[in-house]
């Protein structure tokens, strides 16, 4: 007897399936052109979704009315506006994407009884496999590392290939018999010599992590926007979610604002191309809950240069991110890139418990803010000509006020770039980098942070066509080792 989960609820309990209707493929559309004399051109086959219908029967003697209370639980269960994980188990090995359509019709020849039948409407049209082929092995062939794969189902795959430096490395190219894909650095031959970037540290989960940079940064001598916040408290190392986290520790003071704060070196000579890259968690557990992260450059002058300060100053859930820059007097100010967020566990928070990654770039005095997803260009004039020199992390508490429950950094990291074309920067990707060319969302992350800008034109997402292939990965030429590789895909069927 066959059974069926509803996006992950196992209805065996509910109702008992008699029959589950497939059709054999899907309804193709084709569209022709009648110009010839004879017969018609052919313009498009347009394959359409899928539909599944299932006829089950409902049965409890418990009460008069308990056959009603489990319609009542079905349509609940049933009530989405998405499209939800279906599986069956005659298909033990497959998953479809779907929701309920039309009515879901019920008969009830006696009262303890009832025969439905329902139908799903599967949007994308195709099975998939429950489990993901992944590929890591591959050989060696002029240079290039050739994966052989093998596509069991009857639709191309969309390969998700994830690349961890073990060295510096600035290219991707992509070749199969789908297409061409390029990712960085072409190092094309009549280009000018470009020269490489520094990573002075990495106190990420891609280096020595956040941990390291806790023991070797120097303590409460920030230098921020602003000087509201006395540095006279302790950070720590907290381990929570299975990771350490940097953390406000200890007391929070009766009165005034207070933190703490870590100072790292940047390479000596300064910079006017700087990117820092962190990941923060900010979530408040209650509305009277405030408290501040500060990530700030200072200049060579010891003068605070650019920044970005995420504030919960008010009671409820809206937390400010706020970009500030030097005025060029010595002083400060705001941006115009100005964002507020509510600060819970919903994916509407940037910086919840899953996310947190986040960016700021600098080209002399053209800032690159990355925001939820989105990148963002300012020009600021009195950024021009100034070198960085040192990066401050605060973390504070405001008033004697409560501190938001989960305000954490947990990895921060810096490139000093030394080419002002940020877009052909030779080396992007540092060791411990991971870079992951998903074919199934169509996204290019690096350290989680979207860089579809580093795919060069003209090229296209790949994909795995069914029976034996391979997929040919190539390197910069000058890169030192190879970077460990996992070539993952979901099988389908129509």
């Amino acid at each position: 007897m066959a059974t069926m989960k509803f996006n992950d609820i196992d209805l065996s309990d509910m109702l008992t399936i008699m029959s589950i209707n497939r059709d054999i493929g899907n309804q193709r559309s084709v569209s022709t052109n009648t110009s010839p004399l004879i017969g018609v051109f052919i313009n498009q086959v347009k394959v359409d979704a899928k539909t599944i219908s299932v006829d089950f029967y409902l049965k409890d003697r418990s009460s008069d009315y308990s056959l009603n209370i489990l319609k009542h639980d079905l349509a609940g269960i049933f009530n989405v506006d998405e499209p939800v994980k279906i599986e069956f188990s005659d298909e033990p090995d497959k998953y479809y994407l779907g929701l309920p359509v039309s009515k879901i019709s019920a008969s009830d020849p006696i009262a303890w009884l009832s025969l439905v039948t329902i139908e799903f409407l599967i949007p994308d049209g195709v099975a998939h496999s429950k489990t993901k082929k992944k590929v890591t092995k591959y050989t060696i062939q002029d240079g290039k590392l050739v994966f052989d794969l093998l596509n069991k189902g009857t639709l191309p795959a969309l390969p998700i290939i994830t690349a961890k430096m073990n060295s510096e490395n600035g290219y991707f190219g992509l070749v199969n018999e789908s297409g061409v894909m390029e990712i960085g650095d072409r190092e094309l031959i009549d280009s000018e010599t470009l020269a490489y970037s520094e990573r002075p540290f990495d106190y990420s989960d891609t280096g020595t992590k956040i941990a390291d940079g806790f023991a070797k940064g120097a303590k409460n001598v920030a230098i921020l926007n602003d000087s509201l916040q006395t540095l006279d408290k302790n950070l720590g190392i907290v381990a929570d979610w299975n990771r350490n986290h940097l953390a406000l520790t200890g007391a929070i003071a009766p009165s005034g604002n207070h933190a703490g704060s870590l100072t790292f070196d940047l390479p000596i000579e300064g910079s006017l191309y700087d990117h820092v890259w962190w990941r923060q968690i900010f979530w408040a557990w209650n509305i009277n809950q405030y408290g501040f992260i500060k990530i700030s450059v200072s200049d060579t002058d010891g003068k605070f240069l650019f920044g970005v300060e995420t504030i919960k100053r008010k009671s409820g859930v809206e937390t400010e991110y706020n970009v500030q820059v030097t005025d060029g007097n010595g002083g400060w100010k705001f941006t115009d890139f100005r964002k507020k967020f509510n600060c819970t566990h919903k994916n509407e928070n940037p910086f919840n418990q899953g996310r947190g990654w986040t960016e700021i770039k600098r080209i002399d005095d053209k800032l690159i803010i990355h925001w939820n997803g989105s990148q963002f260009e300012r020009i600021i004039p009195e950024l021009k000509g100034k070198k960085s020199a040192k990066l401050h992390v605060a973390i504070g508490s405001m008033q004697g006020k409560p501190l938001v429950r989960k305000m954490y950094v947990d990895g921060i990291k810096y490139r000093k770039d030394n080419v002002a074309d940020g877009y052909n920067i030779p080396n992007p990707y540092g060791v411990g980098s991971e870079v992951v060319i998903n074919g199934e969302n169509k996204t290019l992350l690096v350290d989680n942070i979207p860089k579809l800008n580093h795919i060069v034109d003209y090229s296209k997402w790949l994909t795995i066509p069914p029976g034996k292939s391979t997929i040919e990965l190539n390197i910069s030429s000058w890169s030192e080792s190879n970077p460990d590789v996992t070539v993952e895909y979901e099988e389908r069927w129509l």
